[in-house]
C-alpha cells in the first residue's frame, strides 16, 4: 500500500515540492471538496436514530464544537455516534475492571481488560477520524475560507517567531 496523498494546500504549506500551475490545478480538481455546514445549518445535523437517547446531549455538544471548528458534516454523524457508544462502553468496562481488581478476581480482570482494550481501540479510531485527538488535528488542513481572520499584530508576531525557528 502506497503513501497517502496529501492535500495540495498541505504540500504548498510545507514548501518542499515544486508543482507547476497545471499540476496544481490537476491535483485540486482531483481532491474531494466538502464544505462545512453554513452558519446555523450545523444544528440541523441530527443524531443517528440508532444512538441511545442518553447520548444525544453529548452528540449535540460535540457536534456544535466540531461544526464551529469547520471539520464536521452530515457524513460524520455516524462516526460521532460510534465514538460516543465506544466511549460509553469503555467507561463501563473500566468500572468492571476496577470492581474485579477490588474483588481480586484475576479471571474477571483479564476478561474485562480485553473488553476495555477493544473499546479503547474503537474509541481512539473514531476520535482520530473526527479530529478529536491532538495528532489528528495536526494532520488537518482547514481551507482558507474557514480559517478565522488573523489579527495583523498577531500575524507579525507569528512571522517573527517563525523566522527565529528557521534561524535556530
Amino acid at each position: 500500500m502506497g503513501k497517502q496523498k496529501e492535500p495540495i494546500a498541505l504540500v504548498e504549506a510545507k514548501g518542499r515540492k515544486h508543482l507547476t500551475k497545471a499540476e496544481k490545478a490537476e491535483r485540486e480538481a482531483s481532491e474531494p471538496v466538502l464544505s462545512a455546514p453554513a452558519s446555523g445549518e450545523g444544528s440541523k445535523i441530527r443524531a443517528p436514530v440508532w444512538l441511545p437517547a442518553y447520548l444525544r446531549d453529548d452528540f449535540n455538544d460535540l457536534r456544535t464544537q466540531l461544526v464551529e471548528a469547520g471539520i464536521f458534516s452530515k457524513l460524520d454523524r455516524d462516526t460521532l455516534g460510534r465514538y460516543l457508544v465506544a466511549q460509553r462502553q469503555y467507561t463501563a468496562a473500566m468500572r468492571q475492571v476496577s470492581d474485579a481488581l477490588d474483588a481480586q478476581d484475576v479471571e474477571a480482570v483479564a476478561a474485562w481488560g480485553k473488553e476495555q482494550e477493544r473499546c479503547f481501540k474503537q474509541c481512539r479510531a473514531c476520535a482520530a477520524d473526527l479530529g478529536l485527538t491532538i495528532s489528528a488535528r495536526c494532520r488537518l488542513v482547514i481551507p482558507e475560507a474557514l480559517r478565522p481572520k488573523e489579527d495583523p499584530e498577531e500575524a507579525a508576531f507569528l512571522k517573527l517567531l517563525e523566522g527565529r525557528r528557521r534561524d535556530a
